[in-house]
Order: C-alpha cells, then structure tokens, then sequence
C-alpha cells in the first residue's frame, strides 16, 4: 500500500517497492505481485469500487484509495480467501495510517464484485485518451493486442559483452532475443521470474530488445569511432556501444549519475562518465565526436508493459511538454556532431509528438542535418518495447 501511495506521488514502481526494503521469499515476492497487478488491473478495479464508493474514487486520501485496490485487487484476482482479504486489508489501514477508514474499508471490500459492465478502455485496463490515439494510427485490433501484451509480465533481455561468459554463468540455456524475425547478437532472454545470470558478476546487463536494436542501429550509421550518449542512465546503450569498440562519453543530470556510474563500474566498461545538463546554459566542454546518440527523455508510453504505472500518471498534454524539453536537448547535444558525423534521435515513445514532429522542428532550424533513416517498434509484434530512431547525418563541409 505504501508503495502504491508512493507510485502515485510520481515514483516508478520497481524504485518504490525497492525503498520499502522488502524481505526476501514469499511475501516479497507477493508484495511485487499485488503492486503490478493493481497497476495492470487498476481500471477493472475501480469500475468494481465505483458504485460502493458515495463520493468518487479520486477524492479519497491516497492511503484509503491505495488500501481499496489492494484489497480488491487480492480479492476478484487472486486466491487469497474472501474474509482474508478483508481482515488484513482493515488490519493494513490501521498499520499505515488509514485507520479511520477502516470501518469504510470493511464494507466496501466484503461488497466488492466484477463489475458487470466495462468500457473497451477499462477492460483493456488503459486510458481512453491513449486507447482513441492508438487505435487511430493502429486500428482497433492492433490497439487490443498491443494493450493485452502490456498487461502481462514481460521476460527480460540480458546483453552481454562475453555470450561465453554469460552462458556458463546460466544453469541452462536460453534463447537469444527476437526482434522483426531475427536474433540480436550477444543477447539472451530469461523469465521475469528468474534470477538474473552474470548481472551481479559484471557480464551482463538489462536492456530490452528495441533499445538494443537502436543502439545498433545508430552503431552501424557511425561505424567506429568516438560517440556520445548524451542522455545515458542507466546505462545500457553506453555498455552496448562500449561492446562494440566505440570510445563513449556517457552524459546524463547530476541527480541521475548513480545508477549510470554504479552499471559502468559494475561492467567494467571504459565509458567515460560526465554530469551534463543539455537544458542549462552552462555544460561541460566535451568537443565534437563521430555521433551523438539523443535517447532523450520523454512521456515512456512506449514501456507500458515493463512499467504499467506510466499509464496513469500521464495525459494528453504530456505529450506537447515532453517535446519542447526534446527539442531543447535535441540541439544541445547536436553542437558536438562533428561535420559529416551521425546524430541518432530515439525515445521510447510512439507518440508522433515526441518523435517525427521533434525531428521535423529541429531539422527546420538545423537544415545541415539529412535525414537518413528512421525506425519504430510500434505498435510491438514480440517482447520488445515500441522505440522510435531517426538517423541524421550533418552535412561535411
């Protein structure tokens, strides 16, 4: 519950239930189950609280709301008994501060069924506004599919430096990851369930497929040399193009150096590791490189599966925000594209906004930047991500 309230005060799911210091074993593991669940049920879920509730679902205090869910969620999805639910979800609002609902919370959990009716958004569990955009650019049946995809547990795509290493660090084999009908080399896909081989020990790490496939994408346009990930954390398109032989400088915010810096360490990777903000006036002097790799920071629409909480937290004007601080960064990192080198622009993001739109502003201002290719992932046909690039090349002089 706490970890929901927290998700809901914009913290990611995965970093909020790692704050609670969960235990190890079953109820750890139960903890993990009920957050994602929630968050991937979260529309059933209140179309069944709606009709109990006297006053809308959103004006209840965060803990009470967050209290709700859980105990319905434990209770139409899961095999905890119907009065075990109730008696521990009462016991939970005492214990976090929600004690003075728990008469409410009584009531409307010994109530609480399947609602008998749902809209196609809430029996697709994602927003109608985002639902509507899909479905105009992909069709309705994309749109089911993709949304059901998002609403199971992705496995997870491990990517290594050393397939020999990784694989005797593995009690058994495992595949390599998909993407468009072909294997992604140096790459292997366990369950989300699983513990993670090689990661601890420095021989891999987590990255999903389309963001491998970009990274490789823009490494093949540079073809060798000295490139800039400018917008790094946590790492993972560093420690790919680091793989490949390229000489990497690796930039991201001050408050976001940590995981950047602990996953160079960790891997052993000759990154060179920078704070930069690409908004402010003032950053540091880094010179031209062969390409400049802009993974910039947008809505993450596109990773709805691996963190179904983004589905709520954003909204239409999302989107429009998210593209002025883009197309800010965007021209930022493109001083150090030295002429003739490759600047690669990618978000995990299918929203046009955010991708062909901040391509064509920036190309109207920067016209010595050809567009040479463009990719997406979207709407996803396997495990991966919906990712967008656009390549450019800045013209030679």
């Amino acid at each position: 519950m706490r970890a929901l309230v927290a998700i809901e005060e914009g913290w990611h799911a995965e970093d909020a239930l790692a704050a609670r210091g969960l235990p190890e074993g079953p109820d750890g593991r139960l903890a993990w189950h009920d957050v994602f669940g929630v968050l991937r049920r979260r529309a059933e879920l209140d179309a069944a609280l709606r009709p109990l509730l006297k006053q809308p679902l959103a004006t209840l205090d965060p803990p009470v709301r967050a209290v709700l869910r859980v105990g319905a969620f434990e209770k139409l999805f899961s095999r905890t008994p119907d009065h075990a639910v109730v008696q521990q979800m009462v016991e939970v609002a005492r214990r976090t501060g929600a004690g003075r609902a728990s008469g409410l919370v009584n009531a409307i959990l010994r109530r609480v069924k399947a609602a008998e009716s749902l809209t196609r958004p809430e029996k697709l569990d994602h927003p109608a506004w985002l639902v509507a955009r899909w479905d105009a650019r992909y069709g309705a049946e994309a749109t089911d599919a993709w949304c059901a995809r998002n609403n199971t547990i992705a496995p997870v795509c491990l990517v290594t430096r050393d397939e020999k290493a990784l694989d005797e660090a593995m009690e058994s084999e495992a595949p390599q990851a998909m993407l468009e009908g072909s294997a992604i080399p140096g790459t292997r896909v366990v369950p989300a369930s699983a513990d993670l081989p090689g990661v601890a020990e420095g021989i891999a790490w987590v990255q999903d497929p389309a963001s491998v496939h970009v990274t490789d994408r823009f490494a093949d346009a540079v073809g060798a040399g000295r490139v800039l990930d400018a917008c790094a954390s946590p790492g993972g398109k560093s420690a790919r193009l680091w793989a490949r032989g390229f000489e990497v400088v690796a930039t991201d915010l001050e408050d976001r150096m940590l995981p950047l810096a602990a996953n160079v360490e960790r891997l052993r990777a000759d990154v060179d590791v920078v704070p930069c903000d690409w908004t402010a006036e003032e950053r540091p002097a880094l010179g031209q490189f062969d390409g400049v790799l802009v993974d910039a920071p947008c809505t993450g629409l596109g990773t709805l599966r691996r963190h179904p909480e983004i589905r709520w937290a954003r909204k239409p004007a999302d989107l429009d925000a998210s593209a002025e601080r883009q197309l800010v960064v965007l021209k930022a990192a493109a001083e150090h594209v030295r002429p003739g080198g490759v600047l690669g622009y990618a978000v995990c993001s299918p929203e046009p906004e955010e991708g062909p739109e901040v391509v064509a502003r920036f190309r109207f201002e920067r016209p010595e930047f050809e567009l040479v290719e463009d990719w997406s992932s979207a709407p996803p046909s396997g495990e991966e991500d919906a990712h967008q690039l656009f390549v450019l090349r800045r013209r030679a002089e």
